[in-house]
């Protein structure tokens, strides 16, 4: 890419290895993963002071785009993360077995630790039968009871346990207790920190940070993600202050505009091409099942053609509602 403008681009993954992950992204995205080892995430987009997202084709990575031009490709409005990097993360997780219990701590609290608060939410790709998603604790559950077990297998009987199903969705606001797994595969979006506090880990002898999680942990009832139905083919999965999700399913050449801000489309079923106003100078970007494309916000529209029919997870920036 050329740094003298900003366009859309497709980008490259980091793939990382974990002990509780499979290879169901070969078979449920698609993904080409390195053989022989369990793949627990893929991080699609991202920009953190370890590494950046590079768009495929060129060495150029996002945090370069970050600091060519943040206000053209963040758009209006639109803060970035602590550090001036890029305000979301975008993941997809294969929970073949299950992750610890942990909690994530608000922006207040992280900032301590020079980083932003985490809340995230989760689209739910791929189910088995032994499929299960912890968000939150039981009703009535208070703080005095989950610290007196939080260190014993007791805790297990607090936890709002669920079974998943394919488009289920998750809102797991910064403080709310989770685990993902067995048996699961999702969609992550969520601000741009990477700091978790371990609570408990089903009896597995990895450290946990007991005072920190219970310290971060919020009770009471479940906050509301804001879903809802915009036509047959397009739904609000999330709209929160830190980000937005639509999906939308994509059955005949389309339109998206960017509204003024960013936009991140992941494809998650089928695949088809993006266009933009180039002047005839750029071809279509081919859009294959589990890319991510990034929209800067001065794109200001672009052009959907399916092939078949596609559906994408649109994130940006967040909303007060």
């Amino acid at each position: 890419m050329n740094l003298t403008e900003l366009k859309p681009c497709v980008l490259e993954r980091r793939i990382l290895p974990k002990v509780w992950g499979g290879r169901a992204l070969e078979s449920v995205l698609d993904l080409r993963l390195p053989p022989g080892e369990a793949i627990g995430e893929t991080w699609e987009l991202f920009d953190r002071p370890d590494g950046s997202s590079r768009l495929r084709g060129s060495e150029v990575t996002l945090r370069e785009l970050m600091e060519f031009d943040s206000a053209g490709l963040l758009g209006r409005g639109v803060r970035p993360a602590p550090g001036g990097y890029f305000p979301l993360l975008l993941k997809y997780i294969d929970a073949a077995d299950r992750l610890s219990v942990q909690v994530h701590p608000d922006d207040l609290r992280a900032r301590e630790e020079g980083d932003s608060g985490k809340t995230e939410a989760w689209v739910v790709l791929h189910a088995g039968p032994d499929a299960r998603i912890v968000c939150g604790l039981r009703e009535g559950v208070s703080a005095e009871q989950l610290a007196a077990v939080a260190h014993t297998a007791d805790v297990e009987q607090l936890l709002a346990s669920h079974r998943p199903a394919v488009g289920d969705t998750f809102f797991v606001p910064a403080g709310t207790v989770h685990a993902i797994g067995p048996d699961v595969v999702v969609f992550e979006v969520q601000q741009n920190s990477d700091i978790t506090y371990r609570l408990y880990d089903w009896g597995r002898p990895r450290e946990t940070h007991l005072e920190k999680a219970l310290e971060a942990t919020r009770v009471g009832p479940p906050e509301p993600g804001g879903r809802a139905q915009i036509d047959a083919d397009t739904e609000w999965l999330f709209r929160n202050p830190h980000f937005t999700t639509r999906r939308v399913v994509v059955r005949n050449p389309a339109s998206l505009g960017t509204e003024g801000t960013f936009k991140t489309l992941s494809v998650v079923g089928g695949r088809g091409t993006l266009g933009w106003h180039s002047g005839g100078a750029e071809p279509p970007l081919l859009l294959q099942l589990g890319d991510t494309v990034l929209v800067p916000a001065s794109t200001g529209v672009v052009f959907l053609s399916p092939i078949g029919a596609m559906t994408v997870l649109v994130c940006g920036p967040g909303v007060t509602r």
